[in-house]
Order: C-alpha cells, then sequence, then structure tokens
C-alpha cells in the first residue's frame, strides 16, 4: 500500500470514530437529561441564626452589702464590770459547854513540845489547839494577836494579855467574803475594786451597768461638741425662734448640750460633763467615745481634709450623733451635712431607718420609737414651708456597728428652749421623754461592740491578765 493510500485510509476511519464517539456522547447526555433527577429548579432555603452581643459596661462599681433582715445590729454586752464593797461579816459564836470537864491551859500543853502554840508568822495564821474551846478562833486561825519568831503565839514573844487566851473578838467559825472569785481580766478588776473612777484621768468615757437593773448606771462621759465652718451666722426666721439670733450654726442651741447633761447627773450615777468643741482635723478627735453635732439653717462648709479625718474616726470607734435643729431633711444644713458624711465614708455611707425595735430604744429608758421633736411639736410654716413629720431617725452602720446617728427632729430645740419658752410660743413644753432619749444614745454609744469605750474595755481586761 503507498503512502496516499495508508493517509487515506487515516483520513477516513479517523472521521469515522470522532463520528460515532461523538453520536454515544450526543446519545447518552440527551438520555441523562431527559430521564434523571428533577426537572426545573432546586431552591433549598438556610435558616441562620445570629445572636445579638450585649456591650459591657462602662464601669463596673461593686456595691456594699445590704442588711436586709431586721435585726439587732450591735449586742449587749456580755461583761459589765461591777465593783463591790469588800464585806467581811463578824457575829459572835456562843462558847460550847461541855457536860463533865473542861479544858485547862495546862491540859492544851500536856501534848510533847508546844504543840498547843499559834503563829502569826509574815501574816500566816495557825490555829492554837484550844482554841475552839475557848468559844472563838479561825479556821487556822491563832487565839492571840502575838507576834511569834519561833516562840509561839500563845505565850510567845509579843503575845497579848493573859498569855493570849482572855482576850480577842468573838469571830464566827467562817469569814464570808462577798467577792466572787479570783482570776484575770476583768474579773479581777471587780476583785481589786477597780471602776470607773481609775480611768477618769486616762479616758474620756466610761461605763459600768448592773446587769440586773439596766437603769442603774454609773461613770463618767466627757462631752464634746463639734464646731464647723458654715456659710453663715444664723438668724431668727419668726418669733420665738430668737435664740438662734447671731448664733454660729455649730452651735444654734447653746442650751441643749447642758440641759442634757445636767438630766444625765440629777438622775443617774452617769457624770456627764461638757469639755467644750472640737473641730473634725484634730487630732484628738479619735479619743472621744461621743461627738454631738446639731445645726439649724445654714449649709456646712468643710474641707477634703477634714472628710478624711471624720471618716477616720467613724471607722475606728467613734460615734456622732447629729441634730438638725430646723428639722427639714430638704434644708441645707440637713443636705450638706449628708454630703459631709458621704465624702468621710465613701459608700459605707448608706443611711438606714433604725427600725422601732433597735436596742437603741431600750439601753436605758423604753421607747416604742422615736419621741416627737420640733417636727411634730413646733411646726411654723415661716420656718419650715412644708410640714414634714420624721417617725424615724436614720443610721449609718459599718460591719454592724452604728456610726452615725441622723435626726431630722429638732431635738436640740427640745432640750435647750422647750421649757423656756413663752405663752405666746404656746409654752412651756415638757422635754422631759426628748432628754431621755438622748440619754438612750449616750447609753447606747458607750456600750456597744467595736466602740471607743469596749476598745478601752478590752485595753483594760487584758492589762489585768498580767
Amino acid at each position: 500500500m503507498t503512502l496516499a493510500e495508508k493517509l487515506y485510509s487515516y483520513r477516513k476511519y479517523g472521521a469515522l470514530g470522532i463520528s460515532i464517539s461523538g453520536g454515544l456522547h450526543l446519545f447518552f447526555g440527551l438520555l441523562i437529561l431527559m430521564t434523571g433527577g428533577e426537572k426545573g429548579e432546586r431552591i433549598i432555603s438556610v435558616e441562620l441564626k445570629t445572636y445579638e452581643m450585649v456591650k459591657p459596661p462602662v464601669k463596673f462599681e461593686a456595691q456594699p452589702p445590704r442588711f436586709v433582715k431586721s435585726f439587732d445590729l450591735a449586742k449587749q454586752v456580755d461583761y459589765v464590770p461591777q465593783t463591790g464593797a469588800r464585806q467581811i461579816v463578824f457575829a459572835r459564836a456562843d462558847a460550847p459547854t461541855t457536860s463533865t470537864e473542861t479544858n485547862t491551859p495546862q491540859q492544851a500543853q500536856s501534848s510533847q513540845g508546844r504543840p498547843s502554840e499559834g503563829s502569826v508568822f509574815f501574816g500566816a495564821l495557825t490555829a492554837s489547839t484550844g482554841a475552839s474551846d475557848l468559844g472563838w478562833g479561825l479556821p487556822g486561825g491563832a487565839t492571840s494577836y502575838g507576834r511569834s519568831f519561833g516562840v509561839g503565839g500563845s505565850g510567845g514573844w509579843g503575845a497579848g494579855p493573859g498569855d493570849g487566851k482572855d482576850w480577842g473578838p468573838q469571830f464566827a467559825s467562817d469569814v464570808e467574803n462577798s467577792r466572787g472569785g479570783g482570776g484575770g481580766g476583768l474579773t479581777a478588776m471587780r476583785d481589786n475594786l477597780i471602776s470607773s473612777e481609775n480611768f477618769e484621768d486616762r479616758f474620756d468615757g466610761f461605763i459600768e451597768i448592773n446587769p440586773r437593773n439596766k437603769k442603774d448606771i454609773r461613770g463618767f462621759l466627757n462631752v464634746y461638741q463639734l464646731q464647723y465652718n458654715s456659710t453663715r451666722l444664723e438668724k431668727s426666721p419668726a418669733t420665738g425662734w430668737d435664740v438662734v439670733d447671731n448664733q454660729p450654726s455649730w452651735n444654734c442651741v447653746p442650751l441643749a448640750l447642758q440641759s442634757l447633761a445636767q438630766y444625765a447627773n440629777d438622775s443617774t450615777k452617769l457624770r456627764v460633763s461638757i469639755r467644750g468643741t472640737i473641730r473634725i482635723d484634730s487630732k484628738e478627735l479619735n479619743t472621744i467615745p461621743f461627738l454631738f453635732m446639731m445645726g439649724f439653717q445654714a449649709a456646712v462648709k468643710y474641707t477634703k481634709e477634714e472628710a478624711r479625718n471624720l471618716g477616720s474616726y467613724l471607722r475606728n470607734g467613734g460615734f456622732i450623733f447629729i441634730d438638725d435643729g430646723n428639722a427639714y431633711q430638704s434644708g441645707a444644713f440637713n443636705i450638706t451635712v449628708r454630703q459631709m458624711l458621704k465624702d468621710a465614708l465613701g459608700y459605707e455611707a448608706i443611711f438606714e431607718r433604725v427600725p422601732n425595735n433597735h436596742a437603741l430604744y431600750t439601753a436605758w429608758e423604753t421607747f416604742s420609737g422615736p419621741p416627737s421633736g420640733d417636727d411634730m411639736v413646733r411646726y411654723d410654716k415661716r420656718v419650715r414651708e412644708v410640714k414634714e413629720i420624721y417617725p424615724y431617725v436614720e443610721a449609718i452602720f459599718i460591719n454592724g456597728r452604728m456610726v452615725a446617728l441622723i435626726s431630722n427632729k429638732g431635738y436640740c430645740f427640745a432640750w435647750g428652749t422647750w421649757k423656756y419658752l413663752s405663752a405666746a410660743a404656746n409654752g412651756p413644753f415638757d422635754n422631759t421623754r426628748q432628754i431621755q432619749f438622748g440619754l438612750n444614745v449616750v447609753v447606747y454609744a458607750l456600750t456597744q461592740r467595736g466602740g471607743i469605750v469596749d476598745q478601752n474595755r478590752t485595753r483594760i481586761a487584758q492589762e489585768q491578765k498580767r
């Protein structure tokens, strides 16, 4: 076969193969298209779930825990140092009678040596054999008060007349000691007759309460009044309020503390002395167990340093009683003094209403709640535009201890002016319950756990154990 025939043969069969292959592909393609799969478009829906992102807060501030339950935040002290006079009771003893024979001094000395001789050597009393037969004697005591240096109490050197047998007191067989047992701490205070009088030159307050009678209190307290700067001097807003004319706000009612101290001194054995004023930035503030602050209509002015010092005082055992003489929570004094406490204590300055079953109302006198004050008794629209009655007092607690008591009642006017009001001002008014409540505050502040007096009491107990 020639080359030309070979090329022709290749072209012929190549074209035929390509045609057959293309026909087969076309056939199977049409077959699949016509018989296989679903006709038309298939739509698949997919559900997408998305989540919203919650943006974090700009700043997180932890809030202090709040007491929800109403309960007594300060327990009564478990120990109350009581001192009583040391009493030794003597009673005459009848001489014993014998039916047959009477012991004689010779019979008492008939044994070997001198066993009948008593001894009072270096304060030790020893009994003689015939002491009980003579009708008197101490258990382990001697028949004479003669000094004995190895010679003997009866007939020894320095013995009493009659060889120590015809003189001396008629003691009972037992000596009764009314004091308690020994020990250290507060028990030792009682045994050593240590009472509040021993600490007047050391502390500014100390109190003792009879555990069987809460009204029986004794001790001492040096009261200081807080002196602060205010925006202006006080002016009388109406007739009957002239007591405040030209007075600084911190001393708007000058007779208030004097009346409280006089009542305490006349009605109890707690001696209350007014020692004067103290400023917020004073270093001596940390030793004062009870601080009193009052105001009227002027606003309080203070520095950051003063606020910090007040906060340190309250956190370390201090107590402050603040009374708003204007009895108006929306007044300038009330607003600014609360802000001062917030600046002093920060987030711990939470004002809570004191429940009527709190120990504050039963510390000395019994109350069912705060007694009425100027907010109820002497409302005057020229002084307070709106009549607001506050059937509660408020307090700030730190670790369960009351550090500040805030009154919107106007007790300072009740203490210092009610008895001296003229008939034109509807006076005078009886202020006994108002002053008694003030004394309740004093007693509670001096007896609550963690206060300055309680710290001093613990310090004394530690010293007595040494």
